[in-house]
């Protein structure tokens, strides 16, 4: 469960499949340092400490601006939280400047307070304080991306071993009306021969196995096959967190860490009478096997690169593998398959890139594959002019599909 960071954010917690609450196995004073990999590469990493009272902690990752996270928890008997704090910081930022998020969340009976500051002034939304009533008895504020707080869930939740937990993600939308939107919904169930499974509405198709030790503790976060993020979180004996911080700023300083993961590009080209447009996000390999791996399976609709949907403007007509396209926007999304990929191009346009909706097809066309010599590290989309026609071409790992075209 990775959730974006957000100014006002906590979860309600309740438990189904049972009468009652399960009883929390709770372990004693411990101490935890994670790992976060996206294919080859470490892109975050996490150290904490647990008492009987209290979770501190600190989140290092090399994306989303670079940015380190210190967060300290007040904890109930039961292993839920009563109050925490986070601070964010960004890496290249002054180590003297204010955070640039400090939020705090305190919890009662039934209601919750959040503060907000940013950059060391109230958020501006609301003054940098709400207070959210008619909660109910449990609520379980969300840090994100701590997989310390993850685990902390799992222990205050402690399904039984026929026993699944739900959590609602509650994420306030305006002062007056907390509540005007549904909350995404996680499932907590255990699995056939341990560990848990954690399921999601926060994201399309979010699945994540959890594997824990014989305290309980989190071992393994696994999102390679059920996620669109696909990385893996482990728990090591320890890891140099001063030494990364230091390096990754020293990186961060000097413009050698990307902000996002997938950074975005757009491709533009003039063929003819036609102004060609596309816009997509760019995945790095990452020493992984993309198509026909969890990355992209075969047989299965794929956003054509990553973040929001691949979008295609063209200011003319054109004719795409002898399918007449209008002038206007479209999405491309691509089909793999070892029996003969296809390009979709969708009618829908705007929308994130796991919201696909087949009914808004406008056309499928057939792909040629070729293999490459060599791989692609980074998906890549071209546009290739030629008189008054041309090829669109996608190429990443050892895979590039192509498809002519023409102007009308």
């Amino acid at each position: 469960m990775r959730v974006t960071p957000i100014a006002w954010a906590f979860i309600a917690l309740t438990v189904t499949g049972c009468a009652t609450a399960p009883t929390a196995s709770i372990p004693g004073s411990t101490s935890g340092t994670f790992v976060t990999t996206l294919g080859t590469d470490t892109i975050a990493v996490e150290r904490y400490t647990r008492t009987a009272n209290k979770l501190e902690g600190d989140h290092l990752s090399r994306f989303q601006g670079a940015r380190w996270i210190h967060y300290v928890a007040d904890l109930l008997p039961d292993g839920r939280i009563r109050s925490v704090t986070y601070a964010q910081h960004q890496l290249t930022a002054d180590p003297a400047a204010p955070p640039a998020v400090l939020a705090s969340t305190v919890l009662s009976t039934g209601s919750a307070v959040v503060t907000v500051q940013r950059a060391g002034r109230p958020d501006s939304s609301s003054g940098g304080t709400r207070t959210f009533t008619g909660l109910g008895i449990g609520r379980f504020p969300i840090i994100p991306p701590s997989t310390a707080i993850y685990e902390q869930m799992l222990i205050a939740t402690h399904p039984g071993p026929n026993d699944s937990a739900s959590v609602a993600l509650v994420m306030p939308i305006s002062q007056q009306n907390p509540a005007a939107q549904p909350p995404a919904v996680v499932w907590i169930s255990r699995l056939p021969g341990g560990g848990y499974n954690y399921r999601s509405t926060f994201f399309d198709r979010w699945n994540e196995k959890v594997t824990v030790d014989a305290s309980g503790l989190i071992t393994v976060v696994d999102a390679t096959a059920g996620t669109t993020v696909g990385t893996v979180t482990r728990r090591v004996s320890s890891v140099d967190f001063d030494g990364i911080r230091s390096r990754w700023t020293a990186m961060a300083k000097a413009g050698q860490i990307a902000g996002p993961a997938s950074p975005p590009d757009t491709v533009r080209a003039t063929v003819g009478a036609a102004n060609v447009e596309i816009a997509y996000s760019r995945p790095y390999r990452r020493g992984r096997t993309i198509f026909g791996s969890t990355v992209v399976p075969w047989n299965q609709v794929w956003r054509t690169g990553a973040n929001a949907a691949t979008q295609l403007t063209t200011t003319r007509d054109i004719m795409i593998g002898g399918t007449h396209v209008p002038a206007g926007k479209y999405t491309l999304w691509t089909l793999p398959s070892q029996s003969g990929s296809k390009l979709i191009i969708n009618s829908q346009t705007g929308q994130w890139g796991t919201d696909y909706d087949p009914k808004r097809d406008f056309a499928r066309v057939d792909l040629t594959t070729r293999t490459l010599d060599a791989p692609v590290e980074q998906f890549t989309i071209s546009v290739v002019p030629a008189a008054q026609g041309g090829e669109l071409k996608m190429a990443w790992d050892r895979t590039e599909f192509s498809v002519p075209f023409t102007v009308m």
